[in-house]
């Protein structure tokens, strides 16, 4: 039958397995602790670590902000702006498979079966905290191979950055000089345009000419209408004037005359001479007052008409000076484009021959051939393979001892049964 275990575990049982068992923990135990040294010592090979420092001077922040607008300036200038790239940028850079490549083809270490991938498991690089320094840490067995990797990679990353800003500043500049040449030729169809419009017969500037005449002669006949105005109701007044008078004054006048003769005094009606000037004034003034009103209405009539005139050419001058505005607004437009192309494209050139390697990746701490491996650590292995020895053989026994269903002696009657045991001299046991 199985044990009859009991509710709780005294600290007493579990030493008594303990001690039951001890040489076999102590023999499970030994055997890691060996196994892990001979391991340690004779299996494993040495690794060694060559570490370098990298110290970027171009790094932006992650939260950096995006000029805001999407005018054609900001979207040129951001194609003729140098790479801006973060801390993690660069780490990550220094771990990308085309690195790689061009390490093993400087080192010529390909023949010997290293590939990008098993050469970037070697690598690890990481920022430095709150401070721009990357460290890039190579490990290998081959301590002298492990620094030769590590300094490669800096060299050929700066190159890297290089060419690829070189590249990119390239397909920039080719880009900006394709456009401005496109560009070229819609300023001087537009310029053409322009021209052809300004020589039309009724240009612009034609009906300007015109507009400013026939505002220069409404002016004037405007000027004369009011002094024939102001002199036909001076002609009305003096016309009215002289028909007062006359009403004032006698047609007739009656004369005596005597003969000289005979002493007879004759009467005769004679036109007073009076009124036949104030008949005379006005027949005149009347005659000036009918050709001025007819020059008034001659005058009213050409201002009208000069006023039409007016008129259909500022309709005709408005929509013309629209359609030339339009062509001039295009034409500055294409010319300000072309200058800015060719800024940028000035600039990109620049760019282009910046070494972006050099300026913006310096390498403050080149790296150098170990002189003792970093792993494995013997002792650290060991103190591990003794520790999990113990646990082992430890779990074992108690294993074991749960697994053990015999008596052996009285004191497992009394534990498991509860029985007492009575011990005669002779060395029987009975109950």
């Amino acid at each position: 039958n199985r044990h009859i275990m009991p509710d709780e575990i005294d600290l007493r049982d579990i030493f008594r397995v303990l001690k039951k068992w001890r040489k076999i923990i102590m023999l499970i135990t030994a055997v890691a602790v060996l196994a892990s040294g001979v391991n340690s010592y004779f299996v494993l090979a040495p690794v060694y670590e060559a570490r370098s420092l990298l110290m970027v001077t171009m790094a932006t922040d992650n939260q950096r902000s995006v000029a805001s607008g999407d005018d054609l300036e900001n979207v040129v200038s951001t194609m003729s702006r140098l790479p801006q790239m973060t801390l993690n940028t660069y780490v990550e850079q220094l771990k990308s498979e085309a690195l790689m490549d061009r390490v093993i083809q400087q080192l010529g270490i390909g023949e010997h079966g290293f590939s990008a991938r098993g050469l970037a498991g070697m690598i690890s690089a990481q920022a430095i905290r709150d401070s721009n320094i990357i460290e890039l840490k190579v490990q290998h067995t081959n301590p002298v191979l492990a620094a030769d990797v590590a300094n490669n990679i800096s060299s050929e990353y700066l190159e890297l950055l290089s060419e690829n800003n070189q590249e990119q500043m390239t397909r920039s500049m080719e880009f900006f000089i394709e456009q401005k040449e496109e560009n070229d030729k819609e300023l001087q169809a537009a310029l053409q345009k322009l021209k052809d419009f300004n020589a039309q017969p009724r240009g612009v500037q034609f009906l300007e000419k015109e507009f400013d005449n026939i505002t220069n002669d409404l002016s004037n006949y405007q000027s004369q209408l009011d002094m024939a105005m102001i002199e036909m109701k001076q002609l009305q007044a003096g016309v009215s004037r002289l028909v007062q008078n006359m009403q004032d004054t006698p047609r007739t006048i009656t004369i005596n005359k005597q003969e000289t003769e005979t002493g007879y005094i004759s009467t005769s009606e004679e036109l007073n001479p009076v009124y036949v000037s104030l008949s005379e004034r006005l027949h005149e003034r009347e005659a000036a007052l009918a050709e001025k009103e007819a020059q008034i209405e001659a005058m009213l009539a050409v201002t009208e008409r000069l006023k039409g005139d007016l008129n259909v050419i500022q309709a005709e001058l408005s929509d013309k000076k629209i359609q030339q505005d339009q062509l001039v607004n295009e034409v500055n437009r294409l010319e300000e484009t072309s200058d800015l192309l060719a800024q940028k494209a000035t600039q990109t050139q620049i760019a282009k021959s910046i070494d972006l390697g050099s300026s913006s990746v310096l390498v403050v701490s080149a790296a150098t051939v170990p002189s003792s491996p970093i792993k494995p650590n013997k002792k650290l292995n060991m103190a591990v393979a003794l520790v999990l020895g113990l646990m082992a053989a430890v779990g074992l026994a108690f294993l074991l001892e749960f697994m053990d269903n015999t008596i052996k002696d009285a004191g497992d009657v009394e534990r498991y049964l509860g029985v007492s045991v009575i011990k005669r001299k002779n060395g029987k046991v009975g109950l």
